[in-house]
């Protein structure tokens, strides 16, 4: 079974990066460049999206902003945090919220980022 795992940063680098660490996975990637293409992606395909993985710094809305609105928005869908800033601070309020599954600081390991992915998706199956 493929999963459908949206990524939301505003690098075009960082996105092709993800979407080839999943490619040899079960993982179907859509990629979003900013917070409104996001939106966009998730209400055009809100069944089939089963993780979302957002960067926390980007231009416009920022990726706390996004979390809190995919987790009003898509309470089901499980949201794994990918930056290139890491913050202790910012890490323990992300990983309080029920939602946000994992904390990643770029750049990933590919195992890593399969792991909490599938581990995002299964949970996603589960409860969602």
């Amino acid at each position: 079974m493929k999963h459908h795992v949206l990524v939301l940063d505003d690098e075009a680098d960082v996105r092709n990066a993800v979407r080839l660490q999943l490619k040899d996975s079960r993982f179907d990637v859509l990629e979003a460049e900013n917070a409104q293409q996001a939106a966009d992606l998730l209400r055009d395909n809100a069944v089939s999206i089963d993780v979302i993985i957002c960067d926390v710094r980007m231009p416009g809305m920022s990726g706390v902003e996004a979390v809190a609105g995919f987790q009003r928005d898509y309470p089901t869908t499980p949201v794994i945090v990918l930056t290139g800033f890491p913050d202790v601070g910012l890490a323990v309020d992300f990983m309080k919220k029920k939602d946000v599954v994992d904390y990643l600081i770029k750049p990933v390991e590919k195992a890593k980022l399969i792991a909490a992915v599938e581990l995002a998706a299964q949970r996603r199956k589960l409860f969602g």
